[in-house]
């Protein structure tokens, strides 16, 4: 886990008065909905605090369809004004992954930790989106006509300092 001063830039959510979560045995909050490229998403909420990210209205989508991502999970410590987050998790995406132990409960529950001031704490999601929109290119040089060919013999290869020049030869007309 990292910290940065800047927020998610796709999503954040400030939960209030989070002890009720035990309180109530509420194990799992479900997000409302975000977008991220072209794909909505959203953030479903043991010892340890869970956070998956899960595609959403994917009826559109064909069928074994992908999508490739790039995503970050936040906590906000209060005390500093950063984030802790999870530094670029890449995934191939089906339709929900996340992380499995973002946090203790321990952890977080601490106030002089900086996560739940108040009974308030606040996470966030990044999604970046990796289109496959690649230009792709192909260089055959099967039919090549080889005018000049020069082999270029370098004895002891471990040996050398940081340059090496080869003696003269003249290809093309070029020296």
């Amino acid at each position: 886990m990292e910290t940065r001063e800047v927020p998610s830039a796709h999503f954040l959510i400030k939960i209030e008065s989070f002890s009720l979560f035990d309180k109530y045995k509420i194990n799992k909050y479900e997000t409302s909905e975000f977008v991220a490229g072209e794909y909505k998403c959203n953030g479903k909420d043991s010892d340890y605090i869970s956070v998956n990210l899960a595609m959403t209205d994917t009826s559109s989508l064909p069928t074994n369809w992908e999508v490739n991502v790039v995503f970050n999970i936040f906590l906000f410590n209060h005390i500093s004004g950063h984030y802790l987050y999870s530094p670029d998790v890449s995934k191939t995406m089906k339709f929900e992954w996340g992380l499995s132990k973002l946090i203790s409960k321990e952890i977080l529950s601490d106030p002089s930790n900086g996560y739940l001031v108040n009974d308030t704490c606040v996470f966030g999601a990044e999604v970046f989106v990796i289109e496959r929109h690649a230009a792709v290119e192909c260089l055959s040089l099967d039919n090549v006509d080889t005018r000049y060919k020069h082999d270029l013999k370098i004895s002891d290869f471990s040996k050398l300092e940081e340059t090496w020049n080869s003696a003269y030869f003249i290809a093309g007309g070029q020296k």
